[in-house]
């Protein structure tokens, strides 16, 4: 067989013009510079003699008049059942120094893999254990959950907090895909779940921000494709955690930036909406198991308006916003829960008792924020009688409703607890009925059930 051999005839950023005097590589071919061990994706067609490619590694000596040779292979990334407890790049190459055998690629566009299925069990509840997402939040198999905050307000402590306890309780396999954070982050994570003793139960990708805007977007894909495979071949259920989808979004703006295509709003590219579903919609059920996906989205600038927080937020089923607001007063998990919500909140799902409650936790909080301002300004005292019992109970709400993580434990000294949402909704119902009108709010902060108080 004949080598398909071109030469470098552009070079910016991460992208290189490469012409080919024989038939030119399909988009999503991969194209390999041997001399400088660089892999590069073809994008587009620029004519009938060039095409674009991304760089998929460093670039460090490669320069125009390199050669490259097309190797007619699909960008894929290397499966087999012995993925997790270990870390890969997104060609299934391990990070963690350890041996792995690469039995069979998988390609990271697959368009049969879109096709829509039913979720098996759908009105089944998914327990985390986390007390005002059992409560306000809840999710099913197969759902979409997004964590929005801005930097610094706990997205990735709950992300970490959720794998734990969706490790120990559900007891199926996770993906985690790590797209642009710090290094340090996915480092800390990897030694967390090993001290945890949940990472033999989870695969990670990470294409962290140090690498190429092209490594950054693929590792999302890759990551979904490793779900796809335990969902299919290991017949169960499966959890995909990725940290951070709107790094995902940011790095094809880099990539639309860098190939001179012309922006749409805020600089964003205008396949934005595009890049994001080729994603999401691999997302989903075979007709037998399902992948439930949970995401921490950036917000950047605390703008929930922003174009690529709009588009992500448009696939979800249900949406945390954590709050830097509610985070400076020392509540955490910092939910804001009244721009939270689940599409689950409903009656025939999470049954009437539930749905009650939460509904009735809402409207105080509703109250206690109208409240607010005359609070900050005379104090608690100078409301009405009815109106000061709505604040005192929704203070205590606020207060219980925080509780200390297993994934914190080694910095604040308290123990991590899981909570059954039985207990939750039971002391819920309690402080809504009075029952701790009089009790310091301390003694309702950062605790489990209120077992713990007898």
């Amino acid at each position: 067989m004949k080598i398909n051999k071109g030469k470098i005839i552009a070079i910016q950023g991460g992208i290189i013009e490469v012409t080919f005097d024989n038939k030119l590589p399909s988009t999503h071919t991969l194209l390999e510079c041997k001399k400088y061990n660089a892999i590069f994706e073809v994008i587009e067609k620029k004519n009938t003699k060039v095409v674009r490619a991304i760089s998929l590694s460093a670039m460090y000596g490669v320069e125009r008049g390199g050669e490259v040779i097309a190797t007619g292979k699909k960008i894929s990334v290397a499966l087999n059942d012995d993925i997790l407890g270990r870390m890969f790049d997104l060609f299934g190459n391990p990070l963690d120094g350890k041996p792995f055998t690469k039995t069979k690629l998988f390609p990271l566009y697959d368009n049969s893999k879109t096709q829509l299925h039913a979720v098996k069990d759908k009105n089944a509840i998914l327990e985390t254990g986390i007390k005002v997402i059992d409560l306000l939040t809840p999710f099913r198999l197969g759902d979409k959950i997004g964590l929005f905050g801005g930097a610094g307000v706990g997205k990735t402590i709950l992300i970490t907090e959720l794998i734990h306890n969706i490790s120990l309780k559900e007891a199926v396999p996770s993906v985690f895909a790590g797209v642009g954070e710090r290094i340090r982050e996915g480092n800390e994570l990897f030694l967390t779940l090993k001290k945890l003793d949940v990472l033999k139960n989870v695969a990670l990708y990470f294409g962290q921000m140090d690498k190429s805007p092209g490594e950054r977007m693929r590792a999302g894909l890759s990551a979904v494709t490793a779900a796809e495979y335990i969902r299919d071949n290991f017949e169960t259920d499966t959890f995909l955690f990725i940290d951070n989808i709107f790094r995902y979004a940011m790095a094809g703006m880099e990539i639309g930036a860098i190939l001179g295509k012309v922006p749409s709003e805020l600089g964003y590219q205008a396949t934005l909406d595009r890049d994001v579903a080729l994603l999401q919609e691999r997302i989903q059920s075979n007709g037998k198991h399902a992948i439930t996906s949970l995401q921490a989205v950036y917000v950047p600038a605390d703008d929930l308006a922003d174009p690529a927080v709009v588009s992500i937020f448009s696939h979800l089923d249900t949406f945390l916003v954590l709050s830097r607001e509610i985070a400076e007063k020392g509540i955490y998990p910092a939910v804001d829960l009244l721009n939270s919500g689940s599409s689950d909140i409903d009656k025939d799902i999470i049954g009437e008792k539930h749905f009650n409650v939460a509904m009735e936790i809402k409207s105080i909080f509703q109250k206690y924020q109208e409240l607010a301002h005359v609070i900050t300004i005379l104090g608690i005292d100078e409301l009405s009688r009815t109106d000061r019992i709505i604040a005192k109970r929704a203070e205590r709400l606020q207060r219980f409703l925080t509780q200390p993580f297993f994934v914190t434990q080694a910095f604040n000294n308290r123990k991590g607890v899981y909570v059954p949402l039985e207990k939750t909704i039971a002391g819920c119902e309690r402080i809504l009925n009075g029952d701790f009108d009089e009790t310091d709010l301390e003694k309702l902060y950062m605790i489990g059930a209120l077992d713990e108080l007898n």
